[in-house]
């Protein structure tokens, strides 16, 4: 019997706390749709495109080396309730997927009109297309981590064991350059990198996105150039 209360006592308090959890989930939903419409965001009528036009466009910027999907996707929905214009995130599949997820979500909670989805590419050596990178295992056990202490993305971290151990957590970096200065031992590089620009004629073949950021220093511009005739081949 003991058992048996002890069971039925706990499915209560689990159905109790769910129904809790959705009563308080409808209150905040219902919060924010209120806000949104209080605050008259022009989003809810204003095209990005007449925004432009008009010098009130606004644009997020993710960071075209941020590729943590899970902040992406809770930027976008968060910005796109505030009213953006587009947001700017890294060439890469799963981010572009990650952007459109969220602001999905912002137009189910409110009937907003969808801000641009922009990817960033480079066609050379750009410090926005950098991630720092150090093997943790040549650091000293002693070390204070300056550099994990300055990341404001939280992509660095160490643990200690027989030698150091983690480090540059990838996905999170986007290659501010904090941390390469603090470090007493001179560890950490930067690494730069390309956007391949046959990949990214294949991504935006997904027709998700609507504009594109092409950080140049003109030298190579030929290659875009054929891209952009192949886009805009596929979308006639």
């Amino acid at each position: 019997m003991a058992l048996s209360f002890s069971c039925c006592t706990s499915l209560s308090l689990q159905n109790h706390v769910k129904e809790s959890f959705k009563i308080r989930s409808n209150k905040c939903l219902d919060t924010v749709k209120n806000t949104v419409k209080s605050t008259g965001i022009s989003s809810l009528t204003i095209s990005p495109h007449d925004s432009l036009k008009m010098g009130t466009w606004v644009k997020l910027i993710c960071g075209a080396s941020f590729e943590d999907l899970i902040d992406i996707r809770n930027l976008s929905l968060v910005y796109t309730l505030a009213g953006v214009d587009c947001i700017d995130c890294a060439a890469d599949a799963s981010v572009v997927s990650a952007v459109n997820e969220g602001i999905e979500a912002a137009m189910d909670i409110v009937p907003l009109r969808k801000p641009w989805v922009m990817i960033s590419v480079n066609d050379d050596e750009d410090l926005h297309f950098r991630k720092a990178a150090f093997d943790p295992s040549d650091c000293p056990l002693d070390c204070s981590r300056p550099c994990e202490a300055v990341c404001p993305a939280n992509a660095i971290k160490l643990e200690k064991g027989a030698s150091l151990q983690g480090g540059v957590i990838n996905e999170r970096c986007y290659g501010c350059g904090r941390c390469l200065p603090v470090c007493p031992y001179d560890k950490i590089k930067a690494v730069t990198y390309l956007r391949d620009a046959v990949a990214t004629a294949q991504l935006i073949r997904r027709n998700d996105i609507d504009a594109i950021e092409i950080h140049t220093n003109g030298r190579l511009e030929a290659s875009w150039e054929v891209d952009h005739h192949y886009k805009l081949e596929e979308r006639q």
